[in-house]
C-alpha cells in the first residue's frame, strides 16, 4: 500500500490531515486501553494512579519541543531574518496554549490526565 502523496495539499490541507492523524491515533490508544483494562472506569482509574508520571512525560515532551523549536529557530532566522516576529507571536501561542492545557487539566483534578 502506498501512502497518499500530500504535496498538492496547501499548508492548511496538510495540517488537517496532521490532526485528523493524530486525533486518531488518540481515539485507537483510548480504545486499546480500555479494551486491555476491561472497562472505562478501569482506565479512569489506571489515569488517576499515574497522574505524576503522566506529567513527568508531558514535561519531557515539552523539554524536546523546546530544544527541536531553539535548533529550527536558528536555522530559519539564519535564512529569514525578517521572520522574527511571527516567529515571536508563534511562539507564544504555542506556550500560551500549553500553559492553559496544563492549567485545565490542574484544574480539572487529577483524572483528567
Amino acid at each position: 500500500m502506498r501512502w497518499p502523496d500530500l504535496k498538492h495539499l496547501g499548508p492548511v490541507g496538510r495540517g488537517a490531515v496532521w490532526a485528523l492523524g493524530l486525533v486518531l491515533v488518540a481515539i485507537l490508544i483510548n480504545v486499546l486501553a480500555i479494551r486491555l483494562l476491561g472497562d472505562v472506569q478501569a482506565w479512569s482509574n489506571w489515569l488517576r494512579d499515574h497522574t505524576l508520571g503522566l506529567l513527568l512525560w508531558r514535561l519531557g515532551l515539552y523539554a524536546a519541543l523546546i530544544y527541536g523549536w531553539r535548533w529550527m529557530r536558528a536555522r530559519l532566522l539564519q535564512r529569514e531574518p525578517d521572520a522574527a516576529t511571527r516567529m515571536h507571536r508563534a511562539e507564544w501561542a504555542g506556550v500560551t496554549a500549553l500553559v492553559l492545557l496544563e492549567v485545565s487539566n490542574a484544574l480539572s483534578g487529577p483524572e483528567a490526565t
